[in-house]
């Protein structure tokens, strides 16, 4: 629902551009074809644009700690919409339905006056003659006369010019697009503007068209104004007396304007551009913090190291097993895992070793999201992050096989390993 009033909004903000340049520039100059192509390009912009967001990328450096354990939260459930949300939706589904509904009525009785008078095939377009309306028009390549009209044989000649101009420049698909557009924005006024300056351009092209075939300008402008718009009209039709015959006289008149004022349109460009920039959406990047080679843990080779767990004997490299006394017995615990990361070399042999008591097990290790049972092999400079889960953040996403604690390791795209060693004998050592 969010995402349907946001296409809307957007929407109706472009329809508002291109009606703005048209009013203040375009409207009352006399380039009527290059008026019809923009005007249908700001349909489309309106209807198309919409679907798209600009993005612009933000980097940002993670200082997350990757051996703190990893909490989750849980989602909160979702309640559904509010009462009026759903009000909402109903009003503009129904006012949808109800423009839809208008449509196929007006088409129907079109259809059914066609049957009723029949019609005469002529240069491409069937003329139909009925006194049902007042008024003549023009809808697809049909051409509807008022039979019942006590005009003169020049009069109806030149109103079957005028709508024949309308079949010819194909105005009818113009006004599918414009009625579309209305439905879905039916509640905008802007866009029944927008339409209406349409159908006022067509009947300016229309008028072109017949005063181009060398018609008298004064015997057409009296035949103007001899007809009045009696009946309505069907929304997808066009007719000689439906739009303002004043401005239609009145732009016969002017003289033709200057290609130079078609630049206006460019004004489209830097008005589209804000309402993108507006829009915009970041998209995080977040990178790891970078690690400097004095951050990294090094191998100690001058004394040998030795963990005490309980009197249990441990052994590490180069040493012999001993039994000693831990300082204070009742606060020693003994480790879930102990790990080395050797500062620039892959691990080896001869680096210390940290034996696990017989009761403790091993960590599960995962590199690169695959569980793997040891870890020798590693470059620690091919490695991209290590996360460590112990106890209960370890049980609560692996179960029992958590006690002993998770290391997920994530190697660098370009140096993933494709194979790993699995020694019988797994130590715990990285």
């Amino acid at each position: 629902m969010e995402q349907l009033v946001i296409y809307l909004l957007k929407s109706a903000l472009y329809t508002v551009v291109f009606l703005g340049i048209y009013s203040f520039f375009l409207k009352n100059e006399t380039f009527y074809k290059f008026n019809r192509w923009f005007l249908l390009l700001g349909l489309f912009i309106a209807f198309a644009l919409p679907f798209y967001t600009y993005t612009y990328q933000v980097h940002l450096v993670s200082s997350l700690n990757i051996s703190d354990p990893v909490s989750t939260v849980a989602a909160p459930k979702d309640t559904g919409f509010p009462l009026w949300v759903y009000v909402l939706a109903g009003t503009y589904l129904t006012g949808i339905c109800f423009l839809v509904l208008r449509h196929l009525v007006g088409i129907l009785k079109i259809q059914h006056i066609i049957e009723k008078y029949g019609y005469t095939s002529a240069n491409g377009f069937k003329l139909v003659e009925t006194p049902v309306f007042s008024a003549s028009f023009s809808i697809f390549n049909y051409v509807i006369m008022d039979s019942k009209a006590n005009s003169s044989e020049l009069e109806k000649k030149l109103v079957l010019a005028h709508e024949l101009a309308h079949v010819k420049q194909i105005h009818w698909a113009d006004l599918l697009v414009g009625q579309l557009f209305c439905m879905v924005q039916w509640f905008n006024p802007f866009a029944w503007i927008y339409l209406d300056w349409m159908k006022q351009n067509h009947e300016f092209l229309a008028d072109q068209a017949v005063l181009l075939q060398g018609h008298s300008v004064a015997v057409y402008r009296a035949t103007l104004v001899n007809h009045t718009l009696g009946a309505q009209i069907f929304a997808l039709a066009s007719s000689f007396a439906q739009i303002g015959q004043l401005k239609r006289i009145k732009m016969m008149m002017k003289p033709a304007s200057g290609s130079l004022r078609k630049f206006a349109v460019l004004l489209v460009l830097p008005a589209l551009t804000f309402f993108l920039w507006a829009f915009a959406k970041p998209e995080l990047i977040i990178s790891p913090l970078p690690i400097s080679n004095t951050d990294q843990p090094k191998v100690v080779q001058q004394k040998p190291i030795t963990t005490v767990v309980k009197k249990k004997k441990i052994a590490t490299a180069k040493t012999k097993s001993r039994e000693t006394e831990p300082e204070d017995s009742k606060s020693a615990k003994a480790p879930a895992f102990i790990t080395s990361i050797p500062a620039d070399s892959v691990v080896k042999p001869e680096q210390v070793v940290v034996k696990i008591p017989e009761e403790k097990k091993d960590p599960l290790v995962f590199v690169d999201g695959v569980e793997v049972k040891s870890m020798n092999g590693l470059n620690s400079n091919d490695i991209e992050a290590i996360h460590v889960f112990k106890d209960k953040s370890a049980m609560a996403e692996y179960g029992e096989r958590g006690r002993n604690g998770v290391i997920k390791i994530e190697m660098k795209k370009a140096k993933r390993p494709a194979t790993f060693n699995l020694p019988q004998e797994n130590m715990s050592s990285l």
